[in-house]
């Protein structure tokens, strides 16, 4: 009888220090997603998401969206992280560590000068595929630029890099000594190459039988990874200062920080999606009876309010950048997908 409740004390103990460590843990993940602001730029973009509901006097969606924010936002922030920081194998230790060097003056500074950074980024990177598109949006055989003529028997690929051109190089004004930090710091760095990884995987995905093809893709593949740390050198250059390119070397010689901004596995991914907060909020919205709104036009006020939020601003290309299939805008929001976490 006292070996029995021996046991029983035992395991009650650490059942209560797991809740403990895990409450522990908690608190630790919400310490750094202060430190970095997530809370509150996070109820800013959930109250941009809520306009994609229809407010037709049955439903205040404004009360609606201000009741999930009080009652279950954070904790749904909490445990999205939770699941995204055990994946990566990170501790406590590790957490406090990356938001007491993210809350620094120095790490402020950084963030809106990277915020500016990756907006020209994106949008630096994406303008050649748009400038392709509206190319490919002409008719077959119509002389596009001087040099440029769509030959109707020739596959996919080699469209692509007759349209895109020659890879993007730095830009001649560049400062020397910069391009050679820049270069050390960030894509010479754990983070860097772990992303230009992740981009050759994403290339190496698709597969084909065609020798041809596989000839082409290989050309496509060589024209995004050359193009990609050009765009970037060239994006960061007048956003990017020498002292934040100093900082960033702390930050990516940090190793909690390093494993924290990895490029995940497979589970790691899933975390990201099914669990996001906006996953969970537009589920909750769903349970309370709210109807996403089929008006493109608000979809297209989204959009532009969260690219907003990137520093970029949404271009408008008109009916000729409609999806084919579906007749829909292409910045069309389809909040099941959404919920299902695709």
């Amino acid at each position: 009888m006292k070996k029995a409740r021996l046991l029983i004390s035992l395991a009650l103990m650490l059942i209560a220090a797991s809740g403990y460590a895990q409450d522990s843990y908690r608190e630790a993940v919400k310490q750094y997603l202060t430190a970095i602001d997530q809370f509150e730029n996070s109820k800013s973009l959930i109250l941009d998401m809520s306009i994609l509901y229809e407010s037709d006097g049955q439903l205040d969606i404004g009360q609606l969206t201000k009741r999930y924010i009080d009652e279950q936002f954070e904790n749904d922030m909490i445990d999205w992280f939770t699941g995204i920081a055990m994946t990566r194998d990170l501790t406590e230790t590790d957490l406090k560590e990356v938001a007491l060097l993210q809350s620094s003056p120095e790490a402020k500074t950084f963030e809106d000068h990277q915020k500016k950074w990756m907006g020209d980024f994106i949008v630096d990177w994406m303008m050649p595929f748009m400038t392709m598109s509206e190319k490919m949006n002409l008719d077959e055989d119509v002389d596009l630029d001087d040099d440029v003529v769509i030959d109707v028997d020739k596959d996919w690929s080699g469209h692509i890099l007759d349209l895109l051109g020659p890879p993007t190089q730095p830009n001649a004004d560049i400062d020397a000594a910069y391009a050679a930090k820049f270069n050390d710091v960030i894509m010479e760095s754990v983070l860097g190459k772990s992303m230009m990884d992740a981009l050759m995987h994403r290339l190496d995905e698709d597969v084909s039988d065609d020798p041809k093809e596989q000839e082409s893709n290989k050309a496509f593949n060589d024209w995004m990874v050359t193009s990609c740390p050009a765009v970037l050198l060239n994006s960061a250059y007048g956003n990017l200062t020498l002292e934040d390119l100093d900082f960033a070397a702390t930050l990516f010689s940090n190793e909690s920080y390093c494993k924290l901004n990895s490029y995940g596995s497979t589970a790691d991914l899933e975390n990201q999606k099914v669990g996001h907060f906006m996953v969970k909020y537009a589920d909750w919205m769903k349970e309370q009876g709210a109807k996403v709104t089929e008006d493109p036009a608000v979809a297209a006020k989204f959009w532009q309010a969260l690219l907003g939020r990137q520093g970029i601003a949404m271009p408008s290309f008109g009916n000729d950048y409609n999806d084919d299939e579906t007749d829909k805008p292409w910045y069309d929001l389809n909040l099941e997908d959404l919920e299902q976490g695709e």
